[in-house]
């Protein structure tokens, strides 16, 4: 089973989840009160948008597509050119799409819960999960370490250490504590934000464990914040605007990333290179809105957090039965079938977690 590493998403969050409870039909975003909702939930709070839940799709397909990869570049079974170019294509912008998904919905959230509830309902979807992720992970350990790439003996002063900083899973300690942030200066206009957030960004070193990342990546919460229910627009462009938009962001970021290299996912272009990917994911999400490619990516974005949850164990279980049962070790099996099955069985969990009681693993249960 592959190691959690530090770049480990999914699904998650304001970004990763939705606003309604899994198996009810989604609906249009409107002008009309929002409905309240039956429970809190870890996302978006609030009437959805297919789109945005299309692009949650794409960006949690390319996690867990990232993360296989990953497995198998350390067993050197895929390096070289197309290796590098893959990571850092990927890397650079699925990740802010999630930080500013997240944004777009932060004024709205505010509004309707107020400050307080809205600190609290973020404790419990979105700190909870990060602690209990740790918790299962220390705990299945002794179970699933032998099967992983890379396993270290565990000690407690380390994981406290780990847990503390964000290490123990980057992705939700950062959308937390970027969240929190976005809390306290929502009075600030929302361009002055930006504007301080992306400077802050390019000049912070990335040396400091926790610090770091959230300055590194509020400026897309704060983008998200900017751009607000105005993100919904876009599903009044033409398709054809929209596909030929897509194209020409599409091969803009993958030259940036032939030319620069990974220099893409450093300070100074990661900004850059993040919106420029969000805005053609947004594209591309406007054209399949109306395809059963875009309803199949929606159901799976609606299940991210589940995927980013457990995706890493149905990932590493696919990859064990791949080797011990049918000893394949072939290219094209090893990359799509963990990235297929870490996808598919993460999102069945979430759509039946009420009839199998596992809504602990996404939210708090109390």
């Amino acid at each position: 089973m592959e190691t959690i590493s530090t770049h480990w998403v999914c699904n998650c969050c304001d970004a990763l989840l939705s606003s309604e409870k899994p198996g009810t039909a989604s609906v249009q975003w409107t002008n009309e009160a929002e409905p309240t909702p039956a429970r809190p939930e870890p996302i978006t709070s609030g009437v959805r948008s297919k789109t945005v839940d299309i692009v949650k799709g794409i960006a949690i397909i390319l996690v867990v597509y990232g993360h296989t990869a990953q497995g198998m570049n350390h067993r050197g079974w895929w390096v070289g050119p197309g290796a590098a170019f893959s990571h850092t294509f990927v890397y650079s912008f699925h990740m802010p799409a999630f930080f500013f998904v997240a944004g777009l919905f932060v004024a709205g959230s505010l509004a309707k819960r107020g400050s307080r509830r809205f600190a609290i309902d973020k404790l419990k979807t979105i700190l909870y999960p990060y602690v209990l992720l740790a918790i299962l992970s220390v705990a299945l350990e002794p179970l699933i370490g032998r099967f992983k790439f890379e396993t270290k003996p565990f000690r407690w002063n380390v994981f406290l250490v780990n847990l503390a900083d964000g290490q123990a899973s980057w992705f939700l300690f950062v959308l937390f504590f970027c969240l929190m942030l976005a809390l306290v200066t929502a009075w600030v206009p929302d361009w002055l934000r930006f504007l301080i957030a992306a400077l802050t960004g390019m000049v912070v070193p990335l040396a400091i464990p926790g610090v770091s990342e959230v300055l590194h990546e509020f400026c897309f919460v704060a983008a998200g914040m900017w751009v607000g229910r105005r993100i919904f627009g876009l599903e009044q462009i033409r398709l054809s605007i929209a596909a030929a938009g897509f194209v020409v962001l599409a091969v803009m970021q993958a030259v940036a990333v032939s030319v620069l290299g990974v220099s893409v996912l450093g300070r100074w272009l990661y900004i850059e290179g993040g919106l420029t990917g969000v805005a053609g994911l947004f594209l591309l999400a406007n054209v399949l809105d109306k395809h059963q490619i875009g309803d199949g990516l929606a159901w799976v974005g609606r299940a991210s957090l589940a995927i980013f949850l457990l995706s890493a164990f149905a990932q590493g279980a696919t990859r064990e039965v791949l080797l011990r049962v049918f000893h394949l070790r072939e290219f094209w099996p090893q990359l799509l079938l963990p990235t297929i099955f870490a996808t598919l069985l993460p999102s069945i969990a979430w759509y039946q977690q009420d009839r199998w009681h596992i809504g602990w693993l996404f939210r708090w249960p109390f």
